[in-house]
């Protein structure tokens, strides 16, 4: 068995040092553990970003990684420090919705709310629950510290109320639910929907699409096309351009599919 690993997700940025306070409690309780930056750009307190961002992510490292995700805009509030595990893997942070698609999709074994104040820094700020409270967890986790000895045990965590695509015997409506870095528009219809059906037409807002690319590359350069990408939902995309701002798409803007 190799190193222990920590992977980090949080919306700190990487201009005022708090990701390398994170990284210090850490290698200061476990200095052999790996810890590995996902991304630290998610928009600021956007919960649904870093619930969409970890379920691209989390299946592809190790089993036992430990997965720490940190946006938490009502820190100090009455939302509790999770620590979730499920046959594969563990999750720590806050429970505000961000483990959403990994309780849809994991088998969840253990849900813990974070109390045993052995387990977190000394002194606790009122704002920096990261660096206090799930960086130490985290830490002692990956040392081997049994799961249930953090605190007691609960029977759910938070989840977002993530719109489900509407079927028809025509057709399909979803939505768009995330806007990824290249301005592709990323819709919650899932490819399982989208199975053994043939394609009249895809409309957003006032464009309409033929049919479903097999890649970004099968899409005329600049055109606006649809395929599913790789987090498995259809995304709209503009080949090297940007269909957010060609499209002036915004979350929450309606997808609809029409079947032969």
């Amino acid at each position: 068995m190799g190193k222990p690993i920590i992977t980090l997700t949080t919306d700190f940025g990487t201009k005022d040092g708090y990701v390398g306070a994170v990284k210090g409690v850490i290698k200061k309780i476990n200095p052999e553990v790996e810890v590995v930056d996902i991304t630290h750009q998610i928009e600021p307190f956007d919960v649904l970003g870093a619930a969409f961002a970890l379920n691209n992510f989390y299946r592809y490292f190790p089993k036992e990684t430990i997965h720490m995700v940190v946006v938490d805009p009502r820190v100090r509030s009455s939302r509790q420090p999770l620590l979730i595990k499920s046959e594969d893997f563990s999750f720590v942070g806050p429970d505000n919705g961000m483990f959403s698609f990994v309780y849809r999709n994991e088998r969840i074994t253990e849900i813990i709310v974070l109390s045993n104040k052995k387990y977190f820094l000394a002194e606790l700020s009122s704002t920096f629950h990261a660096r206090d409270v799930f960086a130490p967890v985290a830490a002692y986790l990956s040392l081997g510290v049994d799961i249930k000895k953090f605190g007691s045990t609960a029977k759910e965590c938070f989840k977002l109320i993530i719109p489900e695509p509407k079927s028809s015997k025509k057709g399909l409506s979803g939505e768009i639910i995330h806007i990824d870095d290249f301005g592709n528009l990323v819709t919650n219809i899932v490819a399982e929907f989208l199975q053994d059906k043939k394609i009249v037409r895809i409309v957003v807002g006032k464009k309409q699409i033929k049919r479903i690319a097999r890649s970004y590359f099968d899409i005329p350069e600049k055109g606006v096309g649809a395929l599913v990408g790789s987090s498995g939902f259809l995304e709209i995309a503009i080949n090297q351009g940007n269909a957010d701002k060609a499209l002036k798409g915004k979350i929450g803007t309606s997808v609809r599919i029409t079947f032969e």
